[in-house]
């Protein structure tokens, strides 16, 4: 093998982010994959000015107006329409966002009242005070260590 073709692998290996930043891996004869291009979603403004044309039938420049001026504060002919919109939309991810939590909020009250009802047996049991903290043991002084003297170093 060349000196070319080990700095060539090299530079390949630099740029090539499929593996680990510090792996020098020799793959020779293997094309690289294809890199994948995400389009970048639309951001609300256009997002909205998309739900009026499909859904309400207006133009693409009437409803950018009327999203414009909605957004200034400014009333338009369809400033209602804007509105009534924009909180149908709103609505609907809430939702969305409330089933999708729905089963975890309902598995952390169900942890939560196990854990009150934990707590409420060892604090008849005694093994816990009214304040959360662990009793104080009575058979030794207070300044002594519950885990006995500390061991002699030889």
């Amino acid at each position: 093998m060349r000196s070319e073709d080990i700095l060539a692998q090299i530079d390949d290996t630099l740029d090539d982010w499929t593996v680990s930043g510090d792996a020098m891996r020799s793959r020779p004869g293997v094309p690289s994959p294809p890199v994948v291009r995400m389009r970048v979603p639309m951001d609300a403004r256009q997002f909205l000015i998309r739900r009026l044309i499909d859904e309400h039938g207006l133009t693409r420049m009437t409803a950018r107006h009327a999203v414009m001026a909605a957004e200034e504060g400014r009333d338009s002919e369809h400033a209602e329409l804007v509105r009534a919109e924009a909180a149908r939309v709103i609505r609907e991810m809430t939702d969305r966002i409330r089933i999708a939590i729905q089963p975890m909020a309902e598995a952390a009250v169900t942890a939560l009242r196990q854990l009150g009802q934990a707590l409420e047996q060892l604090k008849q049991a005694g093994a816990v005070s009214g304040d959360g903290k662990a009793p104080r043991r009575r058979d030794r002084p207070a300044w002594q260590s519950p885990y006995g003297p500390p061991q002699r170093r030889r």
